[in-house]
C-alpha cells in the first residue's frame, strides 16, 4: 500500500466518560502503539499498559482503529471490562502514538519470484519509521537554517554543574560558575542567602518593626511628632483631629458630622423598618393610597348623561427628626392599598399608610373614592368627596397634609342626544399625579371615556363619563395608586 498520511500521533482531552479514542494511521500489531495520559495540572505523564488499561482494534487497517480504555461495563464478558475504571478523567490528556521497533525483518529468498507485497510492506515500515523519527525531531531544539557551521554541547566533564549558554558567536558553551552560584552584588547576596523573612528584615535594617501594628515611641524618639512641633497648644480631646489653620499653624478639630445623610429606605410593601447601624435620626415620609375614580353607568335616555368625580389623593405626613439610635429600635410599616375605579358605582377608597414604632404613630389617610351622577339631565355634578385629616400621635410633624380631593364631574348638556359630560380628574399626591377624567360629547362622536389610572404613589384615579343611549357604553373609573413610606437616615 501507499503511505499517504503523515499522522503518527493523536491527542484527546478526557472527561471521565469517554472510553473510545480513534487513531487514523496503520499499525501491524497492537504493541506498535504507545498510549500515554498526562495530568494537565502537573504535567506528569503515565504510559498506560496494553491489555491491562486498554485494548486496541484496527490492526492492519489503513484507516486505523480505536484505543478502548477498560472500565466496569457491567458485563464481565466485554473485551474492555475491568473492575478498575481506567477511563481518562477531566484534566487529563490522552496521547496515542505509533512507535515502531527499529528492526528490519524482511527476508528475501534467492531465486524466488519478486515478493512485491513483502517488499512494499518493508518500504511502508521504513516510511513509518522516518515519520516516527521526524515527529521526535520536530519536538527537538533546532538551529536556524541560515546558521553556518555546527554546534555541539561541551563534554560532560566540562559542562558538569554548569549552565548551558551561548558565547558571543552564538555557539553552545558551558557558562562559568556552578549552578549553586548566581552573580549578584555583595548586598544582593547578603539578602538572598537569608533563611527566612525575619533574617531578611534584619538585613534590610527593619528588624521587628515591619511586623508591628504600631511603632513604639522608643523607635522614633529622635523624630517624635509632638504638639509643640506642630505649633499646637494643649493635647486636645479624645476623637479630635489635627487640621491646618491655613497660616502654617494647626489646631484640634472635632470630627463629628451630625446630620449627615447616610441612607434611604423605601417601603412599597408592608414590613418592619430596622435602622442602619450608623443611623441616629430619621425623617419619615408617609403617603396614603389614592382612591379610585367614580364610574358612570350607561344611560338609557338620549336626554341623560352620566359622570364620575375623580378619586381623592391620599394624605401625606413628613415627620420631624425621630430618634432611632437605640440598638433595638424598629417600626411597623403599613402600606395602604390603592382604591379601584368604580364600575357603575363610586370608586373604592384608598387605604391608610402607617408608621408606628410603639410610641410615635403617623397615619396618612387613604383618599376617598370618586362619586357618581348617573342618568342625569343637564346641568348636574358628581361632587368629589371632602378631604380627610391624617392622624398623628406623640409627635409634631413638619408637614401634615390631608387627602387631596379630586375634581368634580359635570354634565353640561343632555338634550336630544346632544350630550356633553366631563368627568373629574383624580386628586394629586405628594408623590404622584391623578388620572385624567373621561369626556363624552355630541352624537357624532364616540368619545365616551373611562377614567384614567393615576401614576406615582398615593394619587387618585380619574372619573368616567357616558352620554346616554346614543352609544350605551359603560366605562369604569381609573384606579388610584398605592401608598409609600420613605425614610431618610442621618448620623
Amino acid at each position: 500500500m501507499t503511505v499517504s498520511s503523515t499522522n503518527t500521533k493523536k491527542s484527546y482531552s478526557g472527561n471521565g466518560t469517554l472510553s473510545v479514542f480513534a487513531y487514523d494511521f496503520k499499525i501491524t500489531a497492537a504493541s506498535e502503539l504507545t498510549v500515554l495520559t498526562r495530568l494537565d495540572s502537573t504535567g506528569v505523564e503515565t504510559t498506560e499498559t496494553l491489555n491491562t488499561n486498554y485494548i486496541v482494534d484496527g490492526i492492519d487497517s489503513a484507516s486505523g482503529g480505536n484505543v478502548t480504555f477498560k472500565f466496569n461495563t457491567g458485563t464481565p464478558s466485554d473485551a474492555n471490562f475491568s473492575t478498575t475504571d481506567f477511563r481518562p478523567q477531566s484534566g487529563e490528556t490522552v496521547v496515542i502514538k505509533r512507535v515502531l521497533p527499529l528492526t528490519q525483518i524482511t527476508d528475501y529468498t534467492p531465486n524466488d519470484p519478486f515478493p512485491a507485497e513483502v517488499h512494499e510492506a518493508a518500504l511502508d515500515k521504513l516510511t513509518n519509521l522516518h515519520q516516527q523519527q521526524q515527529e521526535e525531531i520536530d519536538r527537538s531544539f533546532k538551529f536556524a537554517e541560515t546558521d553556518a557551521g555546527t554546534a555541539s554541547i561541551p563534554v560532560a566533564s566540562v559542562r558538569a554543574s554548569k549552565y548551558l549558554g551561548f558565547d558571543t558567536d552564538g555557539n553552545v558553551v558551558a557558562v562559568e560558575g556552578t549552578t549553586s552560584d548566581i552573580t549578584v552584588s555583595t548586598y544582593g547576596a547578603s539578602l538572598v542567602d537569608d533563611a527566612d523573612a525575619s533574617a531578611a528584615r534584619t538585613t534590610l535594617g527593619l528588624g521587628s518593626v515591619a511586623t508591628l501594628s504600631s511603632i513604639p515611641t522608643a523607635n522614633i524618639t529622635d523624630n517624635a511628632v509632638t504638639a509643640a512641633k506642630l505649633n499646637i497648644s494643649g493635647n486636645g480631646t479624645s476623637g479630635q483631629a489635627v487640621t491646618s489653620d491655613g497660616d502654617g499653624s494647626f489646631s484640634y478639630t472635632n470630627l463629628t458630622f451630625a446630620g449627615r445623610l447616610i441612607n434611604i429606605q423605601s417601603f412599597t410593601a408592608s414590613g418592619t423598618y430596622t435602622p442602619n447601624a450608623s443611623a441616629l435620626q430619621a425623617l419619615v415620609h408617609v403617603q396614603g393610597a389614592g382612591g379610585g375614580g367614580g364610574g358612570a353607568d350607561s344611560d338609557s335616555d338620549d336626554n341623560q348623561g352620566g359622570v364620575g368625580s375623580g378619586g381623592n389623593g391620599g394624605g401625606y405626613i413628613q415627620s420631624a427628626f425621630i430618634d432611632v439610635s437605640a440598638g433595638s429600635y424598629s417600626s411597623t410599616i403599613t402600606i395602604g392599598a390603592k382604591g379601584a375605579g368604580g364600575s357603575n358605582a363610586a370608586g373604592a377608597a384608598g387605604a391608610d399608610s402607617v408608621y408606628n414604632d410603639g410610641t410615635i404613630s403617623l397615619t396618612a389617610k387613604g383618599g376617598a373614592g370618586g362619586t357618581v351622577a348617573s342618568d342625569k339631565t343637564a346641568p348636574d355634578v358628581a361632587r368629589a368627596p371632602d378631604s380627610a385629616a391624617n392622624t398623628v400621635s406623640n409627635h409634631t410633624p413638619i408637614l401634615n397634609i390631608g387627602s387631596n380631593p379630586g375634581e368634580n364631574g359635570t354634565i353640561m348638556e343632555a338634550t336630544g342626544g346632544s350630550n356633553f359630560s366631563s368627568a373629574g380628574k383624580g386628586g394629586n399626591s405628594f408623590f404622584g399625579y391623578g388620572g385624567r377624567g373621561g369626556k363624552a360629547r355630541d352624537t357624532s362622536s364616540t368619545t365616551e371615556y373611562a377614567g384614567g389610572d393615576s401614576v406615582g404613589f398615593g394619587s387618585g384615579g380619574g372619573g368616567s363619563a357616558t352620554r346616554g343611549a346614543v352609544d350605551g357604553t359603560q366605562f369604569t373609573g381609573g384606579d388610584g395608586t398605592a401608598g409609600i413610606v420613605i425614610i431618610y437616615e442621618y448620623t
